[in-house]
């Protein structure tokens, strides 16, 4: 089997789960009322980690900042795993589709969908259902959902520190701001990738 043949097929797997991933992009985009209350209340605890970090007393005879920490984290772990739980429902009938469409394809060859999907290059016309496919999956909301859940999680780390030299809150405050900026990144890749799918030419492949 030559270079040639193997390309084809790697391109022709690809384009196998882009065809799963399109039958079912109205529910892969679909913002559903849970997610929005997901977000809107992941904001809410985000709000009073950063007030109880505030105007808590931090001090290991007062429990009150541990327990809202604990709270809190309860919350996020409950609601990250319920997100899971309805994300992992809706891709089920995408099946290995899932994480990327791009799974059979080499290291450059995913690389070069993804400068597509981020519009640096435009990408050949048999190959634009993939470029789609993969957007989809890009802009899926719960990514900002499960992204924002988690950095409430890192975050009750600086809210349940007891001490303001423990090792737990400078820990925990270097860990807090890599998570909010991954939720942050994440929030904006979603968003600019949105109203990408609404340009030319990908959604003539969805047409297809």
């Amino acid at each position: 089997m030559d270079a040639d043949e193997l390309t084809m097929r790697r391109w022709a797997a690809a384009d196998e789960d882009a065809e799963r991933v399109l039958a079912h992009e109205g529910s892969l985009l679909a913002v559903t009322p849970w997610t929005r209350w997901s977000v809107a209340l992941g904001v809410g605890a985000l709000v009073v980690v950063g007030v109880g970090s505030v105007a808590l007393p931090r001090s290991e005879a007062d429990g009150t900042r541990v327990a809202v920490a604990a709270a809190v984290a309860a919350l996020a772990v409950v609601a990250f795993v319920v997100g899971a739980v309805r994300s992992a429902r809706v891709r089920r009938p995408i099946r290995t589709a899932f994480p990327t469409v791009t799974t059979a394809l080499s290291g450059r060859e995913r690389h070069a969908v993804a400068r597509a999907v981020d519009g640096r290059i435009a990408a050949p016309d048999d190959r634009l259902r993939i470029v789609r496919a993969t957007a989809v999956l890009r802009a899926a909301a719960d990514r900002v959902e499960q992204a924002l859940w988690l950095a409430v999680l890192v975050t009750t780390m600086v809210l349940g520190a007891s001490a303001e030299r423990s090792p737990i809150l400078w820990l925990g405050a270097v860990l807090a701001v890599v998570a909010l900026g991954i939720a942050l990144v994440t929030w904006f890749d979603v968003a600019r990738v949105r109203r990408a799918l609404q340009t030319t030419p990908w959604e003539s492949a969805a047409r297809r």
